[in-house]
């Protein structure tokens, strides 16, 4: 064992500093002790270094605050017991000389005042006189301090000829402060004689002073007292009263959510055992520990109204004690506000409630909250709310009279009824143009046969793709049939016209949502994790000839719901690493995060800086 030399602690042997204060530990020497090995002082305290492994494997190295710290605070205690010491042997020095105050404080704050204090010009008045007692006592005074003139010290009210037996006293230089370094207001009268032990302060002097200080007390004790009753009347009186008032029953009412709905929790004080009835909701709680529960449903107050919701409404409920021996006691009535909630209905096609169409039969598909009733122009429709989605899809006929007009109504379960308008303008036709009925919108095969009529002797022109365009019955009935040809994978939109002498030409838009049977599709699809390079490389390519790609991972994110648009990141055994890709919905299956699918989708574009495929089939992974 080795003790400090600094702090008078014991050490091991083998430790090259102290672990306490740090400092350098020698061995004793001698006969019976070893002199320490060589690689004892090469020794050095390393500060200890931290590897830090995040999730992608990357390190860093980072050194720990609290060992800084910990040398710091040795630093500090180090430095303290050195200043210490120091401040010792000054303070000796100096009595040897007779000139170390024996009795004052060292000041370590800043003094505001009287650092500012207006000093006077001579540089030796910057000099602290001895206390004039050491001097008439005949105390040692070193040999070598300075004399000082006193008039260095007169402070500024103080004229030349002024009556003051030791204003002409000799003074030496020392830590005495004097009233050039003390502000005004600070100047008692203790301070002002000090400097004559035989002075008498005036009576006359001291009696004004402790009569101004009775009476300042005085006033601050009348002024506290004053400020504590106006707090007590303005606010703890009135939470007592409160609190009394409220000892019999407290009622709290909180929004809350129950079954995903909006709710509303009260709760009512009182004694085990007693029973709270709601006369209005015709139901009762037994008080425990304290306190009756209600868990009031908003939707209960307004489900079975037949009148116009409004947006809110106010209820109101008169609770009854009932204690054990039948005692029905009224309390205090409870009146709080319930929102009711908008019913949900989301347009999907048309993209606005204001379009322009060309075909006398129009799908217009929108979403609403399952187990909704829609009512399209006061006719119940609500049997096509979809079960699982709540998507609507309602087929328009549309006339040729120019705005075609359908209202459509929603009444969800638990909400008040919403509406919507929904305009499909048709030009009026001179010529009459209308595809057949039976027609469909959506389409596996890059051909479709088109029947369509118009007036006889019309002359036709197709203006899509198409072949075997056949209007021999044109003269006769005006009916023609072709097949229209789809290049693009999603819409395609077949266009004719029609001309009759005398009369302005009519035009036919009708669109076709046109995707490969999925054994097709899926054939001629590339690996997206293999082929991520190529399409970013060739985008506007790819996007143009609708190149098709396989991709199996896991669904990151959903950015938006109807239709669903995902990130979503792509594993491959033909490839390693991983992508990120953003996908759109356009199958029935519903993505959910987290989960692992097996798309196929074509090339649409980009999307925050990776690519963007629109989803036509959906399967879960075959591993």
């Amino acid at each position: 064992m080795l003790k400090c030399p600094e702090c008078g602690r014991w050490n091991r042997a083998a430790l090259p500093h102290c672990k306490y204060c740090g400092t350098p530990l020698a061995p004793a020497g001698g006969p019976t002790e070893p002199a320490s090995p060589s690689w004892q002082h090469e020794l050095k305290d390393e500060p200890k270094q931290y590897i830090l492994v995040d999730e992608l494997g990357g390190t860093e190295t980072r050194a720990e605050y609290r060992d800084t710290l910990a040398d710091e605070m040795v630093n500090l205690h180090r430095r303290k017991r050195e200043g210490e010491a120091r401040q010792k042997e000054l303070r000796e020095q100096a009595a040897k000389h007779g000139v170390a105050p024996s009795a004052r404080t060292v000041r370590t704050t800043s003094n505001r005042s009287t650092f500012f204090s207006k000093l006077p010009d001579n540089p030796e008045a910057t000099l602290r006189p001895v206390d004039s007692r050491l001097v008439e006592d005949g105390s040692p005074i070193a040999s070598d301090a300075r004399l000082v003139r006193a008039a260095a010290y007169q402070r500024g009210g103080r004229l030349a000829g002024d009556t003051d037996p030791y204003r002409n006293r000799q003074l030496y230089d020392s830590y005495d402060d004097v009233e050039d370094y003390v502000p005004e207001y600070q100047r008692t009268d203790e301070y002002e004689h000090h400097k004559n032990p035989t002075a008498v302060i005036p009576q006359r002097v001291l009696k004004k002073k402790m009569r101004l200080r009775r009476i300042m007390l005085l006033i601050l004790i009348a002024a506290f007292v004053a400020l504590i009753g106006w707090i007590g009347v303005k606010y703890i009186l009135p939470i007592i009263n409160a609190s009394n008032e409220d000892a019999g029953t407290a009622i709290t009412i909180t929004p809350t959510i129950r079954d995903d709905l909006a709710a509303h929790t009260i709760t009512i004080s009182g004694n085990d055992g007693d029973r709270i009835s709601l006369r209005e909701l015709r139901t009762s709680a037994i008080v425990m520990d304290g306190i009756a529960t209600f868990d009031i449903m908003d939707y209960s107050w307004y489900d079975d109204s037949d009148t116009t919701l409004e947006e809110s409404m106010e209820v109101t409920l008169s609770p009854y004690l009932i204690t054990e021996s039948g005692k029905q006691t009224p309390l205090e009535t409870i009146s709080y506000t319930v929102d009711i909630p908008l019913s949900y209905i989301e347009l999907y096609s048309p993209g606005s409630q204001y379009t322009v169409v060309s075909t006398a039969l129009y799908t217009i598909v929108f979403y609403v909250s399952e187990g909704s009733k829609v009512y399209i122009n006061g006719e119940d429709f609500s049997d096509l709310v979809a079960k699982t989605t709540g998507q609507v899809s309602y087929n328009a006929t549309v006339q040729p009279i120019g705005e075609n007009t359908f209202d459509i109504v929603v009444r969800s379960p638990h909400c008040r009824e919403n509406s919507m308008t929904v305009t499909l303008y048709r030009e009026k036709q001179a010529i009459p143009l209308d595809l057949s009925s039976d027609i469909s919108n959506v389409s596996n095969y890059d051909v479709m046969t088109i029947r369509a009529t118009t007036i006889p002797g019309a002359m036709i022109h197709v203006l899509s793709p198409y072949t075997d365009l056949n209007i021999t019955d044109v003269e006769r009935d005006g009916s023609f049939t072709f097949k229209a040809l789809f290049d693009t994978i999603g819409n395609n939109t077949i266009i004719i016209t029609a001309d009759y002498p005398g009369k302005p030409q009519t035009r036919l838009e009708y669109a076709v949502y046109y995707v490969p049977s999925v054994d097709k599709y899926s054939r001629v699809a590339w690996d997206i994790v293999r082929d991520y390079k190529d399409l970013m490389d060739n985008m506007p390519m790819r996007v143009s000839q609708n190149k098709i790609y396989e991709c199996i991972g896991e669904i990151l994110s959903i950015e938006t719901t109807r239709p669903q648009r995902a990130f979503m990141e792509c594993t491959s055994k033909n490839a390693a690493g991983t992508v990120q890709i953003y996908v759109e919905n356009q199958t029935k299956t519903v993505w959910e995060v987290g989960e692992r699918y097996r798309l196929y989708g074509d090339a649409y574009g980009m999307y925050s800086q990776v690519p963007w495929l629109v989803v036509r089939y959906t399967y879960r992974p075959r591993d």
